[in-house]
C-alpha cells in the first residue's frame, strides 16, 4: 500500500490531514499517546486515507501503460505536497532527476529529510509557485500535477506554465477532482475540502483547456467511480467519527477501492489525464 515511508514522520501526516479538515487534525493529535502503534500501522498499510490510495492507483496505472518504457531525464512534481509522488517517481525512474516543488516550506524541509533517509539521491525539493514559473523553459520531460489545480485561483495560468517548462514531446500528468460531485451518503453532501479554491474542474473543461494550450491528449479517464466513491465516502465517515474506527475499516475499504481502476467510470469524482506537448 502507498505511503509506508511516513511511518517515522507522523507530524507530516497530521499536517496533511489537517488540510483536509481541522477536525481530522484534532482527532490525530488527541491520540498521540499511541504513536508507536500508528507507526506500525502505517508501516503495514500505508496512509489510511482512501482518496490518497486511489489517486496513486490511477497514477501508477497510467505510468505503466504509457511512460515506463520512456527514457525520462528530468521530471517535475509540481505541487509536491508531502512528497509521496516525488518519492514514487524517484524509485520508478532511478536514472532521472526528480524535482519536487511546492509553496509550503515546512513540507519542503520535511521532504528533504525524508529523501535522505530513503537514500534517494536523484531527488531534490525547491520552492515553486505553479502560477509563476518563468525560468525553466523547455526543461522537463514530464510534469506531474496531482490534486493541485483545485487549490489555484486561475488554474489556466498553471496549465500554460506547464506547457512552457516542458521539453518538446514532453508529458503532463494531471489528476483533479471534478465539479458538481454527487454523494452516496447524505451526511457528506455538504462535505468539502477546507483548502480548496473550487470544488473541481469537469473532465470536458480540462480537456478543452489543455487542447487550447497546445497539448495532445494521450489518455483520459474518470476516477473515483462507484467503488472508489463508496470506499472514499465510508472512509471519511469513519475519519469524522474515530481514527480507531477508520484504522480498523481501512484495509477492507482498500480492497473495495482496488476495484475502481478496473472499470470504466462514468460520473466519477475525479479526472486523470496524460497529455503530450
Amino acid at each position: 500500500m502507498f505511503g509506508r515511508e511516513y511511518a517515522n514522520h507522523l507530524d507530516v501526516l497530521i499536517e496533511s490531514f489537517g488540510e483536509i479538515s481541522n477536525r481530522y487534525q484534532k482527532k490525530v493529535k488527541d491520540n498521540l499517546k499511541i504513536s508507536f502503534f500508528k507507526k506500525i500501522y502505517i508501516m503495514l498499510f500505508g496512509i489510511p486515507e482512501i482518496g490518497f490510495q486511489i489517486r496513486s492507483m490511477y497514477f501508477k496505472k497510467i505510468l505503466a501503460s504509457n511512460l515506463l518504457n520512456k527514457k525520462l531525464k528530468k521530471i517535475l512534481d509540481a505541487g509536491s505536497g508531502i512528497g509521496a509522488y516525488t518519492f514514487l517517481l524517484g524509485k520508478t525512474f532511478p536514472k532521472a532527476m526528480i524535482t519536487g516543488g511546492d509553496i509550503d516550506k515546512y513540507k519542503l524541509k520535511s521532504c528533504q529529510i525524508m529523501a535522505k533517509e530513503l537514500g534517494l539521491k536523484n531527488i531534490g525539493f525547491e520552492y515553486l509557485n505553479i502560477t509563476k514559473i518563468n525560468n525553466k523553459k523547455n526543461h522537463y520531460d514530464l510534469v506531474v500535477n496531482i490534486d493541485v489545480l483545485e487549490h489555484v485561483d486561475n488554474y489556466k495560468i498553471a496549465l500554460e506554465n506547464f506547457f512552457k517548462v516542458l521539453d518538446k514531446n514532453g508529458y503532463l500528468y494531471i489528476h483533479v477532482p471534478q465539479s458538481n460531485q454527487k454523494r452516496i451518503f447524505g451526511s457528506l453532501k455538504e462535505w468539502h475540502h477546507e483548502d480548496h479554491m473550487r470544488e473541481g474542474i469537469s473532465k470536458k473543461e480540462l480537456e478543452i483547456s489543455l487542447n487550447k494550450f497546445g497539448f495532445k491528449i494521450i489518455e483520459s479517464m474518470e476516477t473515483f467511480g462507484f467503488f472508489g466513491k463508496l470506499s472514499w465516502e465510508l472512509n471519511h465517515i469513519m475519519l469524522s467519527r474515530s481514527f480507531v474506527l477508520a484504522g480498523i475499516t481501512f484495509p477492507f475499504l482498500f480492497v473495495l477501492a482496488i476495484l475502481d481502476p478496473l472499470w470504466k467510470n462514468n460520473g466519477g469524482l475525479g479526472t486523470a489525464i496524460l497529455v503530450q506537448k
